[in-house]
């Protein structure tokens, strides 16, 4: 049976790491599988230049600039304060340089230049010192201060200029990252609510933060949604006057998850992945400069200018109608009969050509005439939809509807009518096939709002460029395919569509099912054998419930991958438990002149990339989780007597495995949804229904697992460097103090370890006077520090005693039993001598090899200088096997309690159970470092200006952390965890309790793991120096056993009672002949002494040793 535990456990650890390997595996495919960068760099024509513009808050906050960009000859402007365009603020994010604004400024400034506008746009930008916002959210408020105040000097600087025709009352903002939530901010932030009007947020988090890693996260959000809502959800007169516009990157930004950037406050969410003209994915970085979004965003700006007053227009319509033709598609198949459409003029001697088939292709090379297509209206079923791509075909206004009720001898023709543009849409397209539009229209609902109508008419201008019309006409559920999607352990493909319709255009292909985040599939389109020529096909996949979430892939005879089908934001229906009534969608425009084979197949590789994309900062609160619980399990081995085990063992414990934290963490979680509980969490992220749905899935299985991974690989690697790299901090006080000579290192090392109160204060001082996040670092390296001396002295002590039990051996091997018997009187002999002017006795232990603990023995004490000196080796020897630290329980009379008896144990290795225990504080300790990191980083980075950190998330934390260093690092508890106390049952509880917590609250905010970690470190510290034994109330004991924890220093009389020696009768006996045998008081104890007397005594043996080593050492410091 304990085989087969061994076993179970060994395959539990081997199954977290292969899960730890699933995820390395998955992080791999995040950075490598889009690789592939698509965004075209801008380069700036002349050098850029950015002219620092001052003003009173650099006072206040020195680490902050204000600059105007320019280039060449505008930048002697630019230094005599001389702006008369129209002001852009650019906001950089998380470690941003204000430098990122030159692609978006060079940009403008061309385009202003070369197509000759009357207008210009004026960019200036901030630099935050790169400071890290995304990390440490206390650096928001005062950014979001200084940008305010940046705002009214913009501004300032146009009043004073008499030669702008208008002067500017708002200024645009640009956000990237954590600058587009500032950005958001100032649109409700009292000084900024009438001059911040438009606003643009690249890649911001504008739903939560990606780590919430403390409470000025928190507090921030909170506040930013309370302004939203006070003052300007309440007034709709100035909500009327703004627009925000959020803009979130795709597959290759790894650090900002598409779903966090949308926001309901928001007129329009869009990755870039789907805005026309774009259809590339970014990285985070190259948001700022990827060409394709940089020209859009200027075309924007460019079209909401007023030509009368050179400004920014104030109508709303116009700023809504150019944000939805900039930055979203056309999708629907139906019109609005809200919008109002004008009839436009037709040409009646242009070419007017109809053709009654229902699926067929027109190619010109060239066009030389202007070209009307008619399709005809009619209600027969097979004519209930059509699907219409134009290559190459620029009109803006390429499709309408008419009724052709006049004719002549040739054709039948329409003199007016009405454009269908918001039936048709830029359509991405493989480099060299052209660019391409697509117009999907709903014929029958077309005959239903317009009876009178007859034909859609498809325009083409002339032009050089070749054109290409392909139409598709159908019932349109012959096309839709409802595709079973191919099971979770399923590795082959799946057939969608053996062959499709000859000359066909047009699919859909709807996936019900693919609901969630972690759900990853690929899409193969591959072309049949009786394709011999070119081909290009787009696949666009389409998201109901995540508006402007679409993704194009492009199959070509060139490249044949499959398309990657992917989620950023889960149906909501799904997270709350209900049936989905909208399904993923795939487009596929396919070239008529080929036939495809259509199949689908599940991806374990893309599955593991979803889940470390989304669920990484989760991992970080269940490593936590693991650690409480491995220090639950040496509670628990210190609560029943028995020593501390390894990191790795308590790792394999039964408290550490998954059955009985996840399912209460389950039962927990389904507790706190409940309305009553849910209102008292004021938490940003609490709203996240993403973290929901993972607490209350069973993603927390591998998530808990991963983890485990890690802290098992963290203990491996921390022990390889402890044990393996002892020396580091004795060469790195020597480089420190080398003019000192090699011993200033090892004393000053040796200082450290025996003065830990110095490190302590210092710890104290820098929470003070820098931040806590500085103090935790440095309580870490020194407690590292200790914990590498201990292993280095047990590795030490370990040979030692592999060297004593080898010698005994030898000596018992060559001694013979005539000599051993003359050894042991002679031994006894001179103890006795040692100890004869000793006149009293009192009972001590006997502790031997063969002996039971405890057994005890009269002696008389003796009081020479040698006497004491003999005892201090035998307390050696027997330091050796007696469990330091411990509730020793013992009556008056020095008789043990029988069941102190049996709880005492005997095979626990103290120097290793100390080991034990302080590893699992350290990794405690560590995690709380590492949580406040980022603080310490913002610390770094602002020291120049500030050597204290306000504010400091990691005060309370850091100060906590090192009072307890005061106490746990000293000797009287850092050799000794103390067993059988009296609370161990109310901290095993604790520990399970806020293991429990963090896995379901870990997630949502890094501040309650901060908080639960220092707490269990604080009760664990003050229990064991505070805490009493627990007491026997059984009816078996007649008196209470004392519990009490012995000093050093004023303990002699104590440890005396527990010496080992032998001692006879008479103390004028000492020195008789070598063949006396030594004569105990009692003839029963007669066999341990026998034992004690014995020179090929491990024990004995084992004490010269160490004298040796001491000696040397002493002549070696001498």
């Amino acid at each position: 049976m304990k085989i087969m535990n061994i076993i179970s456990t060994s395959a539990f650890q081997i199954i977290s790491l292969i899960f730890l390997f699933s995820y390395f595996l998955g992080v791999l495919n995040m950075y490598f599988s889009d690789k592939n960068n698509y965004c075209e760099m801008t380069y700036m024509f002349e050098y850029p230049q950015f002219v620092r513009i001052s003003l009173e808050e650099n006072k206040k906050y020195p680490q902050y600039g204000l600059y105007a960009y320019s280039e060449g000859r505008f930048t002697e402007r630019a230094r005599k304060m001389w702006f008369d365009g129209i002001p852009v603020l650019y906001l950089p994010g998380n470690s941003g340089s204000h430098m990122q604004a030159r692609s978006l400024a060079s940009v403008a400034l061309r385009k202003a230049v070369s197509k000759g506008y009357e207008y210009h746009f004026d960019y200036f930008t901030i630099s935050y010192s790169e400071e890290y916002s995304g990390l440490y959210g206390g650096v928001l408020q005062r950014q979001t201060q200084f940008a305010a105040a940046c705002i009214s000097r913009i501004l300032s600087l146009y009043k004073s200029n008499k030669y702008t025709k208008s002067v500017p009352t708002s200024v645009i903002v640009i956000g990237h990252s954590m600058g587009g939530l500032v950005a958001k901010r100032l649109m409700a932030y009292p000084t900024t609510l009438k001059t911040t009007n438009v606003v643009i947020t690249l890649a911001a988090p504008l739903q939560g933060p990606v780590l919430n890693f403390d409470t000025q996260f928190n507090e921030y959000y909170a506040i930013m949604r309370w302004e939203w809502q006070f003052f300007l959800n309440n007034s709709k007169e100035i909500k009327d006057k703004k627009i925000l516009i959020s803009i979130g990157s795709g597959p290759r930004d790894v650090l900002m998850p598409a779903g966090l950037t949308a926001s309901n406050d928001s007129y329009i969410n869009a990755l870039v992945t789907a805005i026309p003209g774009v259809w590339v994915s970014p990285d985070h970085v190259s948001m700022v400069w990827c060409k394709q979004l940089v020209m859009v965003i200027n075309r924007y700006l460019f079209d909401i200018v007023d030509p009368n007053t050179e400004q920014i227009t104030q109508n709303r319509a116009e700023l809504t109608a150019k944000a939805k033709q900039y930055f979203q598609a056309n999708r629907s198949m139906t019109l609005d009969p809200k919008i109002i459409r004008p009839e436009v003029p037709m040409i009646v001697d242009a070419f007017w050509y109809e053709d009654n088939r229902r699926i067929y292709q027109i190619s010109r090379p060239t066009i030389d005439r202007t070209i009307y297509l008619m399709i005809r209206l009619v209600s027969f079923p097979q004519n209930r939809f059509v699907a219409i791509e134009a290559i190459n075909v620029d009109d803006k206004d390429w499709i309408f509807g008419c009724n052709a009720m006049y004719s002549n001898s040739i054709h039948r023709y329409c003199k007016h009518a009405t454009s269908l543009g918001e039936l048709s849409r830029w359509l991405g397209a493989a480099k060299t096939f052209g660019r391409r539009k697509l117009a999907t229209i709903h014929l029958h609902n077309l005959i239903e709002q317009h009876p009178d109508w007859t034909h859609v008419i498809v325009k083409v201008s002339p032009t050089r460029k070749p054109i290409v019309l392909n139409v598709d006409i159908n019932d349109h559920a012959s096309r839709e395919i409802k595709v079973n999607l191919p099971s979770i352990l399923s590795f082959n493909k799946q057939v969608i569509k053996q062959e499709t319709e000859a000359n066909s255009l047009y699919y859909e292909l709807l996936l019900p099912g693919f609901d969630v985040l972690h759900q990853a599939y690929l899409l193969y389109v591959e072309p049949t054998a009786n394709c011999q020529s070119e081909y290009h096909v787009t696949a666009e996949m389409h998201v109901p419930w995540a508006k402007n979430h679409e993704y194009f892939h492009y199959f070509t005879h060139l490249q044949r991958s499959a398309m990657k089908l992917r989620l950023y934001k889960s149906n909501p229906k799904v997270i709350l438990g209900l049936d989905p009534t909208e399904y993923v969608k795939v487009t596929i425009l396919l070239d008529p002149m080929c036939t495809f084979k259509i199949s689908i197949s599940n991806s374990w590789y893309h599955r593991l990339a979803q889940f470390a994309r989304h669920y990484t900062p989760i991992l970080l609160p269940y490593v936590a989780a693991i650690v409480l619980l491995a220090a639950r399990t040496n509670i628990l081995n210190l609560k029943s007597g028995s020593g501390c085990v390894s990191i790795h063992s308590a790792l394999m414990s039964e408290s550490v495995k998954p059955y009985y934290v996840l399912v209460f963490a389950r039962l927990v979680a389904v507790a706190m949804s409940a309305s009553f509980l849910n209102m008292k969490f004021h938490i940003i992220t609490w709203d996240n229904d993403e973290f929901k749905y993972f607490t209350n899935s069973l993603l927390v299985l591998p998530a808990f697992m991963i983890a485990l991974g890690i802290v098992n690989v963290s203990a491996a690697v921390v022990l390889a460097i402890m044990v393996f790299s002892s020396q580091l901090a004795h060469r790195l006080l020597f480089r420190i103090m080398w003019r000192g000579g090699s011993g200033v290192a090892e004393r000053v090392a040796s200082g450290l370890q025996r003065l830990p109160l110095a490190v302590t204060a210092a710890m104290l001082f820098a929470s003070q006077l820098a931040c806590g996040a500085a103090a935790l670092t440095m309580g870490a390296a020194f407690y590292a520090y200790l914990i590498s001396k201990m292993y280095e002295e047990y590795l030490e002590d370990y040979v030692y005693k592999l060297m004593a039990k080898v010698a005994s051996r030898i000596c018992r091997i060559f001694k013979s039993k005539k000599n051993e018997n003359k050894v042991k009187s002679t031994t006894c002999l001179a103890l006795q001598e040692d100890s004869g002017e000793s006149s009293t006795s009192e009972s001590v232990k006997v502790v031997d090899k063969d002996t039971k603990v405890g057994e005890t023995k009269n002696i008389t004490n003796g009081k020479s200088k040698k006497d004491r000196s003999k005892r201090e080796k035998i307390d050696n020897s027997k330091a050796l096997v007696k469990k330091q630290g411990s509730c020793e329980a013992k009556e008056k009379s020095g008789e043990p309690n029988e069941t102190d008896k049996q709880n005492q144990p005997t095979d626990v290795d103290v120097a290793l159970n100390d080991l034990n225990f302080h590893m699992t504080m350290f990794f405690m300790w560590m995690t709380v470092t590492i949580i406040n990191i980022p603080a310490l980083l913002t610390w770094a980075r602002n020291f120049q200006y500030s050597i204290v950190l306000r504010p400091d998330t990691s005060y309370n934390p850091g100060f906590l952390m090192s009072v307890c260093s005061a106490l746990i690092w000293q000797k009287e508890i850092l050799g000794a965890p103390r067993t059988n106390l009296k609370y161990y049952d109310v901290v095993d509880t604790l520990l399970f309790f806020m293991a429990t917590f963090i896995i379901v609250l870990g997630p949502i905010s890094m501040s309650l793991v901060n908080y639960a970690v220092t707490f269990m470190f604080v009760t664990i510290t003050f229990q064991q120096m505070f805490d009493k034994c627990n007491e026997d109330n059984s009816a078996e004991v007649k008196e209470q056993p004392a519990c009490e924890v012995k000093s050093d220093k004023g303990n002699e009389s104590e440890e005396t009672k527990d010496k080992e020696d032998c001692v006879s009768d008479d103390d004028n006996d000492k020195r008789q002949d070598d063949n006396d045998e030594c004569k105990p008081e009692e003839s029963e104890s007669s066999p341990l002494v026998e034992d004690n007397c014995d020179v090929c005594d491990e024990s004995r043996i084992y004490n010269v040793f160490k004298n040796l080593k001491e000696k040397f050492s002493f002549n070696n410091d001498v």
